[in-house]
């Protein structure tokens, strides 16, 4: 058969109808229910499949705000505002984009849920994408006062971390610095083969066996010639 294209419609999911800020009318059934499948089951054995139910645009309204009364601010079912769309704002609220807020406003007692202002999907999955808090009016300035404070305590508290950083790495380099200056002075007799050092001019470099000893800082056995220069035992022919 064939059918004018002004005749036809679109069937949405629910999540799409929310995000575009309508709302099913009451009383509306899907219109078609079709199979969706789950990539990541929960548990072992869950049905991999599950049903999708599909509504009309002739089946939604623009979404209607609830009222916030008594300090109360409506919400989903989990715990979180939709906010996708300006209108879709409770009624005697604020929406307060102020990171933290949701931490500070537990603390304070006020109910303040989290706004959902649109989705991720890492991996397949939906992952709401949550701005800020909603809050009733009255409480607004009060969270809004109490978040500036907030705010300034912990960049101090930053900056004070930043500066004892830099304190605790200038007194690591400097205790470094030490560490090695003592360790120079404390075996600058002990000079390689390879020492740039030249021993006085005719001078023959004799190793008596007596002159053997364990190094303390690398635990091999070493000698030495009457000049200084020290040696792993081996490297050269020694005097008897």
């Amino acid at each position: 058969a064939v059918v004018s294209t002004q005749s036809t419609g679109s069937l949405k999911q629910i999540i799409v109808i929310k995000k575009e800020g309508r709302a099913l009318k009451d009383g509306e059934i899907p219109y078609k229910i079709v199979k969706q499948k789950i990539l990541y089951d929960r548990w072992p054995g869950d049905d991999r499949w599950k049903d999708l139910p599909l509504y009309g645009d002739w089946q939604t309204e623009w979404y209607k705000a609830p009222t916030a009364e008594n300090g109360i601010v409506p919400r989903n079912e989990f715990g979180n505002v939709e906010l996708f769309k300006p209108w879709m704002l409770p009624k005697n609220s604020v929406h307060l984009d102020l990171p933290g807020s949701y931490a500070l406003a537990r603390r304070m007692n006020i109910d303040a849920p989290h706004a959902v202002v649109g989705f991720e999907f890492p991996r397949c999955r939906a992952v709401p994408v949550l701005s800020g808090v909603v809050v009733c009016k009255e409480y607004a300035e009060t969270l809004r006062n109490a978040w500036v404070e907030y705010s300034a305590i912990q960049t101090q508290k930053a900056e004070d971390k930043r500066i004892k950083r830099i304190y605790d790495n200038w007194k690591l380099l400097i205790k470094s610095l030490l560490i090695k200056e003592k360790i120079s002075n404390k075996y600058e007799g002990m000079r390689s083969a390879t020492s740039s050092s030249k021993p006085p001019k005719g001078h023959v470099h004799k190793f008596p066996a007596k002159s053997r000893r364990k190094d303390k800082v690398t635990g091999e056995m070493v000698q030495k010639c009457s000049c200084g220069l020290v040696v792993p035992v081996g490297s050269v022919e020694e005097e008897l």
